[in-house]
């Protein structure tokens, strides 16, 4: 099998495991706050880089950006905890709509910040992008709030300042010493919440610690476990594969999760949910091959 195949492989197994991952969510969530989810979820996977750090440390690492290490890991942080609370509010394949809705933000972002110059192929992704979303955001197909509406942008927004800041950071510290600033927020984050007032918040994003089932605590596991090898393997097929060919790929996760969740009693989506779906995969898949 050639690297490219294995490439593709991974990033279809790893879109599987995200799927497993959000399946664990909205599973677990009707009992338990989402924020417990997104401590779980990192938690495992700061253990699990702490640990290949100190069987590997680190070569080389120049380090000096400890600024936009913090930036990388709040931005990453704050989007991944929107991510979760949209997977147990909305149906599984929108949540995961939004989310991927990162690189059409990535490369409006790299023009706006980074002066890239991109091609009109990027323009038209972009301006296909926004379309995909007002159509999945359509009020006649899910009951999306104005909050939600936002938590949803956000959850791509969030990531695509994360991913521009590895631009900044890929020079001076390992990647694994990257991803673990993104799962140490994601475990202090979640746990912050819990010192404000629960009425001081707008929304009901952050509720009460709720203590887990001894099932929910094997779910909770199970979680973990999951979306720890779900990086692994997303890692993996872009360290093997073309990354414009392996990021269209990965849009297949959205259909993943669509059918994952109507299993779970979703709402089957409408001609218009599903075009928007289609509509955001393909300017991802645009932008990627637009731009290097």
């Amino acid at each position: 099998m050639t690297q490219e195949k294995q490439a593709i492989l991974s990033i279809l197994f790893a879109g599987l495991l995200f799927t497993a991952t959000g399946m664990f969510v909205k599973v677990l969530t009707p009992n338990l706050p989402a924020m417990e989810m997104v401590f779980a979820r990192n938690f495992f996977g700061f253990v699990w880089i702490v640990v290949a750090l100190w069987l590997n440390p680190p070569k080389t690492q120049q380090g000096g950006k400890p600024f936009v290490l913090f930036f990388r890991g709040f931005a990453g942080g704050t989007a991944m905890m929107a991510y979760f609370y949209n997977m147990s509010v909305m149906p599984l394949g929108t949540a995961f709509t939004f989310s991927a809705t990162s690189p059409i933000f990535l490369a409006l972002l790299g023009v706006i910040f980074a002066h890239q110059k991109v091609s009109l192929k990027v323009w038209i992704a972009i301006f296909v992008g926004f379309l995909g979303i007002l159509l999945i955001s359509n009020p006649t197909s899910i009951s999306l709030s104005f909050s939600g509406f936002t938590l949803g942008i956000y959850s791509g927004l969030g990531a695509a300042l994360a991913y521009l800041s590895i631009a900044k950071l890929s020079a001076n510290y390992d990647t694994r010493v990257i991803i673990a600033s993104l799962m140490l927020s994601g475990s202090i984050l979640p746990l912050l919440t819990q010192l404000v007032p629960y009425e001081m918040y707008p929304i009901a994003l952050f509720e009460r610690f709720v203590m887990p089932s001894l099932w929910e605590w094997i779910l909770i596991v199970g979680l973990g476990i999951v979306a720890t090898y779900a990086q692994i393997y997303l890692t993996k097929a872009y360290s093997m594969g073309n990354p414009p060919i392996i990021g269209a790929m990965s849009y297949m996760t959205i259909f993943m999760a669509t059918f994952a969740g109507i299993l779970l009693g979703d709402k089957i989506p409408n001609l218009l949910v599903i075009i928007g779906m289609f509509l955001i995969a393909l300017s991802g898949s645009l932008a990627a091959f637009g731009k290097k």
